[in-house]
C-alpha cells in the first residue's frame, strides 16, 4: 500500500500545483497533522515525475529527526552529486536532483534557538552553495531543488523564517470520507477480485464499518497528559487495511472469517494501544455495537462475552512455525501457542 497513490480530488489539484512549482524550480512546502498523508503524496508525485521524465528528473528522500544537524545532513545531501566543473557540483549528466526533506521542522534547538541543518538548507536555498568543512572549499551546488513537509503540532513548532521564505506552502487536510471510501475499496476490492463473489460483496461493508469505527475511536480515546499515545490517524486505519491484504483466497472460503480478520486488525490496531481494562471494555461495546449493526447474521457475540470471551487470532504459523504453508490464518485453538515469560 506504501507504494501505491490513490487518486482523489484532493491530491489531483495538488498533484498539479506542486508539479508546476516543481517545473519553474520553485521549493514547495506541504503542511499537515501526522497521518494526513503528506509524505505519500509527496512520493507519488515524485514517482510520476522520474516516470515521466527518467532523464530529466530524479530525486532523493531524507527523513529529519530530532538527532539531524548539519554534518550529517551535508553528507546525505552530498550523496549523488558529483564534480562537474571547478568548484560545481550537481546530479549526474542532465538531471536535476529533487531533496524530498520529510518532517523539515524535527531537528532539535541548541542554546541560540536555531538548528544547524536548517542552516545549511537555508545557505543552499540563499545562495546555491555550502562550504567543504575539510578542505575549507566553497561548493557550488547546481541543478538541485527542495520539496519539504512537515508536521506543525510535532519537533520545534518553529522554522527560521529566513528559510521559509522561499517556499510556496500547500495546506494537506485529513480526506474526507468520501475520499478515504475510495482509497481503501481500491486496495480492498483489488485484492478481492481472486477471492468468491460473497467475499467481494463484503468490501464496501467492511471498509464503511472499518471508517465509522475509527471515527468512534478517535471520538472515545482522546490525547490527554497521561494517555498522550492515544492519537489516531489514517496510518492506523491503513494498518488495518494492510492486514485484511494478508488474507488468502484458499484460506478464506466464507465471509464470516474475512469479518473475523477485520476484528482482529482493529482490536490489535486500536485496542492493543487502550491502557485500562476500563478502556478495553468500552472499546469492545463500541465494536460490538457496531457489529450488531451491520453484521447481525454472523454469529460473533461469543467474542465478546462478559465471562471468559473467546480469543480470535490470527497469525501466519497456525500450522506450524516449521510448516511449509506460512499463510495468514486463523489460529484454531489459542491452546496450541506457547507463553514464554
Amino acid at each position: 500500500m506504501g507504494n501505491i497513490t490513490v487518486p482523489t480530488k484532493e491530491t489531483i489539484a495538488m498533484d498539479f500545483f506542486i508539479k508546476r512549482f516543481i517545473f519553474v524550480n520553485h521549493p514547495v512546502l506541504l503542511v499537515g497533522l501526522a497521518g494526513c498523508g503528506k509524505t505519500q503524496l509527496a512520493k507519488g508525485i515524485l514517482r510520476s515525475i522520474v516516470k515521466e521524465m527518467p532523464d530529466s528528473y530524479n530525486y532523493q528522500l531524507i527523513n529529519f529527526s530530532y538527532y539531524t544537524d548539519s554534518a550529517y545532513l551535508q553528507v546525505q545531501l552530498e550523496q549523488f552529486l558529483k564534480k562537474i566543473a571547478g568548484k560545481q557540483f550537481g546530479p549526474p549528466g542532465k538531471q536535476k536532483l529533487i531533496y524530498f526533506i520529510d518532517d523539515l521542522n524535527m531537528p532539535q534547538l541548541d542554546v541560540y534557538d536555531t538548528q544547524s541543518a536548517i542552516a545549511l538548507l537555508r545557505q543552499h536555498g540563499d545562495y546555491e552553495h555550502w562550504y567543504d568543512v575539510a578542505k575549507l572549499s566553497l561548493k557550488d551546488i547546481v541543478n538541485t531543488q527542495t520539496l519539504a513537509a512537515l508536521n506543525p503540532s510535532a519537533g520545534s513548532f518553529f522554522v527560521n523564517p529566513r528559510y521559509m521564505r522561499h517556499f510556496w506552502t500547500v495546506s494537506v487536510p485529513f480526506p474526507d470520507n468520501e475520499s478515504l471510501f475510495l482509497i481503501y475499496s481500491t486496495f480492498l476490492a483489488g485484492h478481492l477480485k481472486r477471492f468468491k463473489p460473497s467475499l467481494q460483496e463484503l468490501a464496501p461493508l467492511i471498509i464503511r464499518s472499518a471508517l465509522a469505527l475509527h471515527q468512534n475511536v478517535i471520538t472515545s480515546f482522546r490525547k490527554t497528559a497521561i494517555n498522550f499515545h492515544y492519537e489516531f490517524n489514517l496510518r492506523h486505519l491503513s494498518n488495518i487495511f494492510q492486514g485484511l491484504l494478508l488474507s488468502d483466497p484458499t484460506k478464506f472460503a466464507e465471509p464470516e472469517k474475512f469479518v473475523k480478520l477485520w476484528i482482529h486488525e482493529s482490536e490489535r490496531t486500536y485496542g492493543d494501544r487502550l491502557v485500562s481494562l476500563e478502556h478495553v471494555a468500552k472499546y469492545n461495546g463500541l465494536m460490538f455495537e457496531l457489529l450488531k449493526k451491520s453484521f447481525s447474521k454472523y454469529s460473533l457475540s461469543r467474542y465478546f462475552a462478559q465471562n471468559n470471551p473467546e480469543n480470535l487470532i490470527f497469525c501466519n504459523f497456525s500450522s506450524g512455525m516449521n510448516g511449509s504453508d506460512r499463510l495468514y490464518d486463523l489460529m484454531p485453538n489459542e491452546k496450541l501457542l506457547t507463553y514464554i515469560e
